[in-house]
């Protein structure tokens, strides 16, 4: 978030504590979930830890803030931005 990212989300599945596998989620920021957008926004990566117990998957999402330039992020803006324009009066 410090790298000025939007939002983030961790998620660790398998058997973290007891017998039993869990999900546990942890998001900071904005992050959106459906829609075209997510192809152009957010970014994921998945890797798989082997322990003693079991295999734990752990999935970690970047959401991506919008860049005009579209150097740290996508060029297009969010459906839901709305710009107000001033009118104009000149006649």
């Amino acid at each position: 978030m410090e790298s000025g990212a939007k939002g983030c989300m961790v998620t660790v599945s398998g058997k973290l504590r007891a017998q039993r596998a869990k999900t546990m989620k942890f998001m900071d920021g904005y992050m959106i979930h459906s829609g075209n957008p997510v192809n152009d926004y957010v970014q994921t990566s998945t890797r798989h830890c082997l322990l003693q117990q079991g295999v734990i998957g752990i999935k970690v999402s970047i959401m991506l803030p919008w860049d005009s330039t579209g150097t740290i992020g996508p060029k297009m803006p969010l459906p839901d931005v709305v710009t107000v324009f001033e009118k104009n009066e000149s006649f």
